[in-house]
């Protein structure tokens, strides 16, 4: 296994927050529709599948943003 490969099977962190990050950027640039869980994992540089262990799709993802935006407006 070759390092950049090494470094893309594993992160450091909270990971399932920094996926909510890096979604809510993609959406300021792109529509809900052309989300994907496979961009936001790859502007992570963690595998594809690493967004699965924490959201069991699109669906989910999208939900849990949701959820942080009315959480985000109840603290205002």
């Amino acid at each position: 296994m070759n390092h950049a490969a090494g470094q893309r099977a594993y992160h450091h962190g909270n990971l399932r927050a920094k996926l909510l990050e890096q979604a809510i950027e993609q959406l300021r640039h792109t529509p809900a529709e052309q989300l994907s869980l496979r961009a936001v994992a790859r502007a992570l540089g963690v595998s594809q599948t690493a967004p699965y262990r924490h959201f069991s799709g699109k669906e989910a993802l999208l939900a849990a943003i949701a959820t942080r935006g009315y959480r985000e407006l109840l603290e205002l």
